[in-house]
């Protein structure tokens, strides 16, 4: 009687650590399981990671940096020299800049991120060191520069040719044009206005009895532009092609 007892003592030990054992295998293999699968998410999001990685240092190269720069400083030094476009007019207090020559010029040949770099940084310097509007004049600068800036810049990356330039320009006026109208209204008319201790409807109404004038200034002023950028964009574009070649060769 007591071996019968003894033995099924034993049989129900050896069952019971056989579960334990496979309790714990499979309690290992889940953990195995659950580690390689956050290894496996880990890497998923460390893919996109090291692309917009490599996508970021194949841009911004050291050549294409030193030419947002100088882009960048050539028009904030030119955005300093301005004049009245329209003397003798009611709306002579509209100043005309060469400063966004450099801004075309950047799109076109950097690419419309860079373009869109010098717009944005050009403009903060001139807000930080003389701006007197508390960055509404060159808010609204960028907000209309963009479009004249990113239409032919964009179409030109996959469109190359002086003709696609020509209708590309045209359009981007247009648009700077057009977009000069509800930004003078809802924007700088107001804001000038407040700031020489006006109010926000008395800016509003001078731009509905001026908006005519106010149009003609910015068709004409996107005109002037785009005419100096076509003179010197070629000798300019072939400098930062050999300039980019020779970086390029001593990298190599």
């Amino acid at each position: 009687m007591s071996e019968t007892t003894s033995s099924t003592v034993d049989c129900t030990s050896t069952d019971q650590s056989a579960v334990e054992t496979a309790a714990a295998s499979a309690v290992t293999e889940q953990t195995a399981a659950n580690e390689n699968a956050f290894q496996a998410q880990e890497n998923q999001t460390e893919k996109p990671k090291k692309a917009a990685k490599e996508v970021l240092k194949s841009y911004f190269t050291a050549t294409r940096i030193a030419y947002m720069a100088i882009f960048t400083a050539l028009s904030y030094v030119l955005g300093l020299f301005d004049f009245s476009l329209l003397p003798g007019t009611p709306v002579d207090f509209l100043k005309l800049d060469f400063s966004n020559i450099f801004v075309l010029i950047g799109g076109f040949s950097l690419g419309p991120v860079a373009g869109s770099i010098i717009a944005v940084l050009k403009e903060l310097l001139h807000a930080i060191t003389v701006g007197h509007t508390a960055f509404v004049g060159e808010l609204a600068n960028i907000i209309m520069v963009l479009p004249y800036m990113l239409i032919p810049s964009i179409i030109y990356k996959k469109h190359k040719g002086i003709k696609t330039v020509i209708w590309t320009v045209a359009v981007g006026c247009l648009a700077q044009c057009a977009l000069s109208m509800p930004v003078n209204y809802f924007l700088t008319f107001p804001a000038f206005s407040v700031a020489f201790k006006g109010t926000w409807e008395a800016g509003q109404q001078l731009f509905i009895k001026l908006w005519y004038w106010a149009l003609l200034f910015n068709f004409i002023k996107s005109v002037i532009i785009s005419a100096v950028v076509f003179i010197i964009y070629k000798p300019l574009s072939k400098l930062i092609k050999l300039t980019s070649e020779k970086f390029a060769s001593r990298k190599k």
